[in-house]
């Protein structure tokens, strides 16, 4: 019996319905695949990194055996030479030289090795406040050693903020982002340095007015080796990014070229911390 055309059509509606269907689940499972060569791609990333680490990790151990011991000898020869000679005589100054360039490679080695070593956190119950009020008393140290005219503003809780830290890591955390602060504002302008928290995270910031960094260069910041500084080992922000890791944070960085950079570390609140300030505490800025 032959079909009606209504037939014939809701036949083919079916059909269609069917393709349709079947174009939407071949969607789906194209990106949930999409996804899967993706996440597969990043973990073999991970992998080669974590090779190049290790292998890393065992030069740095060789560099730090062969140079460091020899290095000590070299720096405390140069030190007994710079006592005999006077600081007025010419020759001083390449006993000085040499000093500091001793000084430098130990600093290279040193980095090496921070960044490469395997590294336990020895977590401990922290007020925040008085941690950063100790590093930012080393900082106005080194921005009078610079002769520098500039200012650490502080803002920060009127009452403690306690989270769970590695209070000597972010200490060198802290003291590498103020350091490079310091080195970005030529003559004169501002830190500032915030603290802050919500129910989830202690929040630390530190931002200055200096030169800012370069578009295509803030990318690569926390990339090993990366460098933009004529006497710099490029590891400094990668050992940065390291600690905040451990500690299963985050940080993040805003820059303009001419106006200033800020970096934004989040610390996440663990389970056994103490509880985090509410909303209602009031902020001092000195």
């Amino acid at each position: 019996m032959q079909k009606s055309q209504d037939e014939l059509i809701s036949e083919l509606a079916t059909v269609m319905e069917r393709f349709l269907a079947q174009g939407s689940e071949l969607e789906f499972a194209y990106k949930a695949l999409e996804m899967q060569t993706e996440q597969l791609k990043k973990m073999q990333e991970e992998v080669n990194q974590s090779r190049v680490l290790s292998a890393l990790g065992e030069m740095a151990a060789t560099v730090a055996h062969e140079i460091r011991n020899p290095l000590g000898g070299i720096g405390g020869y140069a030190s007994l030479l710079a006592r005999s000679i006077p600081p007025e005589d010419p020759k001083r100054k390449y006993v000085d030289k040499i000093i500091g360039g001793i000084s430098s490679l130990n600093k290279i080695v040193g980095n090496l090795l921070a960044y490469t070593r395997k590294t336990n956190l020895q977590k401990q119950n922290t007020d925040l406040v008085n941690w950063a009020e100790a590093i930012l008393a080393h900082a106005e140290i080194e921005i009078e050693k610079e002769k520098k005219q500039l200012f650490i503003e502080r803002n920060f809780p009127t009452e403690p903020l306690n989270a769970e830290i590695d209070a000597e890591r972010l200490q060198q955390v802290m003291l590498n982002l103020l350091m490079n602060a310091i080195q970005a504002i030529e003559t004169d302008g501002k830190i500032s340095v915030g603290i802050s928290s919500n129910e989830k995270f202690a929040e630390i910031t530190v931002a200055d007015t200096g030169n800012g960094i370069e578009p295509e260069h803030l990318k690569n910041i926390f990339t090993p080796f990366f460098t933009t500084k004529e006497q710099g080992t490029g590891l400094g922000l990668a050992i940065v990014k390291k600690i905040i890791d451990l500690h299963e944070g985050e940080i993040t960085v805003e820059s303009s070229v001419g106006k200033g950079t800020s970096f934004r570390i989040k610390i996440p609140f663990q389970s056994n911390s103490a509880s985090p300030l509410t909303s209602g505490i009031g902020y001092s800025s000195h």
